[in-house]
């Protein structure tokens, strides 16, 4: 096309800044397809949409109407002048903004009709491609707007998560949820009957374990003591913590030198941290030596670094009375220290070793060497050369024991001739649900003092070094695996919610339809050799340009 496009010469760069913000703010919901699954460069929803409309729409396009169909209905310039300004004043403001923000707006029958009237020399309508995809925010946007895309990603974890969120929740929409859902169900009792004894049970019935917080640990080369790793030992910003409680044994050289735990409730009882920029420090009275960081690579490279349990998170029913008298209760966080019966440990090593043969055989855990020529080795500095080292002995079993039954379910539903392509689908979100678990369920997950929780493994775009990390209780009521498919279908209803359905009324919303639907196709190949699509068939072409070695995409995605 000769004429110019409204991109080439205006957009709203500080509303759009002020949005993206907003789609992101703290203590709010992400959009969906973040939360859907992890991906290291997603962009904002509402700039993605801003790309693609004003690719397409003329020059001369109004304005107002453009801001409408990105959902920006306000003035969100003003509304940032507002709120610093009560920031400066100290003065309370309601929100300033006042409409939803803008990613939760798809373009309704106002904007569509705009941009029909706008786009109509684009034939059956305006063809999008994103060759690298990516997380997917530009093709997702494209199908809101009622246009075909075409998305490609080179990685493959990328192309399963462009069809879970721009793909199947278009195809299937409600039936979808409700097959993974019931998938969901059966493969989770099943982990429930092989794998509830690895977690403990609660000393009593008002209690309920929730996180076991674990130290990494080296000998100290000059007292062999044992020496749990920790920059700090605070729990929670209130002041609970852990007070080490070293036992010095036969003196220096003793074999049984071991560190016990105290919970504590003040930051000047905690315990000074052991480690700090890579170099410990030995915690017992008696030395207090600094152990260098080479040394602690070098016994982690020669399979010495071992975890020591520190603490358990659980939750107390504890009862109270209102102001008007009356009893109630309520579930309160605490803290406690371990007692032997916490760790199971070599127990779980030696179910772990009778499964390991047939698990590496049958390629259920990841054998393979951390690669490296990647441009992050800590794994391997200390001592994590294969992939499955990133792994405890007991989220191993339990990993390994969730993607065996995924298999056997699937194994069934295909001896049955089950496996339609919803039900496809269906599994394609159980695996999604895996991964939800392995990335909050990793010697890589730290625990947040400030929300007491437990953090992904890619908090950061890297593979930072975890001196002390958190273990969600996987098969407790609510946490761990029921989060994760609750989190997988939560996101699957707002993402159905967010595309246009179709107009039979087969769709979650049928009220919202489109007319004729969009159609995504998704490939997995490299963005230059896109040899499937025919010349002069895309009408745009919506790129957030790959990252190269900034972000190691292959090495994380693995």
């Amino acid at each position: 096309m000769a004429d110019r496009r409204l991109i080439e010469e205006w957009l709203p760069l500080a509303a759009l800044g002020i949005e993206s913000t907003r789609e992101r703010t703290p203590m709010t919901p992400f959009p969906a397809p973040n939360r859907l699954h992890v991906w290291w460069a997603r962009r904002p929803l509402v700039a993605s949409r801003a790309a693609v409309l004003a690719s397409l729409l003329p020059a001369d396009a109004d304005r107002q109407s453009f801001l409408h169909a990105l959902g920006i209905h306000g003035d969100p310039v003003g509304a940032l002048r507002a709120l610093d300004e009560a920031r400066r004043t100290g003065k309370r403001v309601a929100n300033p903004y006042g409409y939803d923000r803008a990613f939760t707006h798809s373009p309704d029958e106002r904007d569509r009709r705009w941009l029909r009237e706008q786009l109509g020399n684009f034939g059956d309508g305006p063809v999008i491609l994103d060759p690298t995809a990516g997380g997917g925010s530009i093709p997702f946007e494209a199908l809101r707007s009622g246009f075909d895309c075409l998305a490609n990603d080179l990685n493959p974890v990328a192309a399963l998560i462009l069809k879970a969120t721009v793909d199947w929740p278009l195809r299937f929409g409600e039936g979808v949820k409700r097959d993974f859902e019931r998938l969901a169900a059966e493969w989770r009792q099943r982990l429930q009957d092989r794998l509830e004894d690895l977690f403990p049970p609660s000393p009593a019935p008002d209690r309920i374990d929730l996180t076991y917080l674990w130290a990494r640990t080296v000998r100290c080369p000059h007292c062999a003591g044992v020496v749990p790793l920790s920059p700090n030992w605070r729990l929670a910003p209130d002041g609970n913590g852990v007070r080490l409680l070293a036992e010095v044994a036969a003196g220096p050289g003793s074999g049984e030198r071991r560190c016990q735990f105290q919970m504590v409730e003040s930051v000047d009882d905690q315990s000074d941290g052991t480690v700090a920029r890579g170099d410990g420090r030995c915690p017992f009275p008696d030395c207090g030596r600094v152990i260098g960081g080479g040394e602690i690579k070098q016994q982690a490279q020669a399979g010495k670094m071992g975890d020591q349990l520190f603490a358990v998170v659980f939750k107390e029913k504890v009862e109270y009375r209102t102001k008007g008298g009356h009893l109630r209760h309520k579930w309160v966080r605490r803290f406690r220290a371990p007692t032997p019966d916490d760790d199971n440990s070599e127990e779980i090593r030696a179910r772990l070793a009778e499964k390991m043969e047939e698990w590496t055989a049958s390629d259920i855990v990841p054998s393979e060497a951390f690669p490296e020529d990647g441009n992050d080795t800590r794994p391997i500095q200390y001592g994590m050369p294969l992939w499955r080292d990133l792994f405890s002995p007991r989220q191993l079993l339990c990993h390994g024991t969730s993607v065996e039954v995924f298999r056997n379910c699937l194994d069934a539903d295909r001896d049955a001739g089950n496996l339609t392509e919803i039900r496809r689908a269906a599994y394609g979100y159980l695996a999604v649900t895996l991964d939800t678990a392995i990335a909050y369920y990793g010697r890589s997950c730290r625990w947040d003092i400030t929300t007491s929780r437990v953090r992904s493994s890619f908090d950061r775009h890297d593979f930072a070094f975890v001196w002390s990390y958190g273990e969600m209780a996987m098969m407790a009521t609510g946490l761990g695996y029921d989060w994760a498919v609750d989190k997988t279908s939560k996101c699957l209803g707002e993402l159905a919610a967010f595309v246009p359905q179709p107009a039979d009324g087969t769709g979650l919303f049928p009220g919202k339809t489109a007319e004729p639907a969009p159609s995504p196709q998704i490939t997995c190949a490299p963005g230059d050799r896109l040899d499937h699509l025919d010349d002069a068939s895309v009408d745009a072409v919506v790129m957030d340009p790959p990252y190269y070695d900034n972000v190691m995409y292959a090495e994380l995605s693995d």
